[in-house]
């Protein structure tokens, strides 16, 4: 293999054999970062372009099913929301399922709606996942955005401020980053199963809605029956949904054994998840 011409410039880009190692791929991460940004850009882009109603789908797509899911469940079939409105109740607990699960879809999908991509060209394949989250978290802000404008209103109607600028935010804050880092870990696997197995999103797809109301999104966690207990005790997404309520309306069931279950599992598969997706992606990719 030839050497670089002494007069190459500082900026030049050179293809060098894969390093392995976390120090490594930081900074394989890092050299490449502005592609986080063009494939996050792209992301969004690709999902609303050939629309007639364009970012108004995405306002839709996201206010629609919680309107629809608040007036079943709170309006119709009255389920308890802890003394406060149910919507808000819905809304707050909906706001990290909905990250997670979005997030998650997304990174599923990443290898393979870049195939035309990454079979031609190198780049560390990691910044796929990562740069898929953007359009949940277009989801979060307008989430975020509902919340508030729900919280004045409600303040308008009966005086009452149902959240309140207090250090407990910091709870709702540490949530939605176990929940992006979540849906990240469990990604790591899917998104390079995907890239051999296009049936895995579909899979993903069917048992999402079930997980959805095994975690206390739309009902209180004390309102699970004893029987079913041990459903929350290996659902990470349970003391994440319950950190969140707790943190923005001071109501939910949040222990600390809860937590650190949900870390150490959160951890472990991120670690895991990490590993397999360095190990495997090259494979993945040769399959697309």
């Amino acid at each position: 293999m030839s050497s670089v011409p002494e007069a190459a410039t500082a900026d030049m880009w050179v293809i060098e054999p894969q390093q392995y190692g976390v120090l490594s791929r930081a900074r394989e991460l890092w050299a490449y970062r502005f592609l986080l940004w063009f494939f996050a850009a792209n992301t969004i882009r690709e999902t609303y372009s050939r629309t007639v109603f364009g970012w108004l789908w995405l306002l839709l797509r996201v206010a629609a099913p919680v309107g629809l899911n608040a007036l079943v469940f709170g309006g119709i079939l009255n389920v308890p929301s802890q003394g406060v409105p149910y919507f808000l109740f819905f809304l707050c607990g909906t706001t990290t399922w909905v990250l997670f699960e979005r997030s998650l879809l997304a990174i599923t999908r990443s290898v393979e709606r870049n195939r035309q991509l990454v079979t031609k060209v190198y780049f560390p394949r990691l910044i796929l996942p990562i740069a898929s989250v953007a359009l949940a978290m277009l989801y979060l802000v307008i989430l975020l955005a509902i919340t508030v404008v729900t919280v004045f209103v409600y303040y308008n109607r009966g005086g009452v401020w149902y959240v309140q600028l207090s250090p407990r935010l910091l709870a709702s804050v540490a949530a939605i980053l176990m929940s992006l880092t979540f849906a990240l870990a469990v990604g790591f696997w899917t998104s390079v199963l995907q890239a051999r197995y296009r049936d895995i999103r579909y899979g993903m797809r069917y048992m999402m809605p079930f997980w959805f109301y095994f975690t206390p999104v739309i009902y209180p966690l004390d309102r699970i029956p004893e029987n079913w207990r041990w459903l929350v005790a290996i659902n990470p997404m349970a003391p994440i949904v319950e950190l969140y309520k707790w943190g923005t309306l001071g109501v939910g069931t949040v222990t600390p054994s809860g937590l650190v279950t949900s870390l150490s599992l959160i951890a472990v598969t991120f670690v895991l998840g990490m590993w397999f997706f360095n190990r495997e992606e090259s494979a993945s990719v040769d399959k697309l």
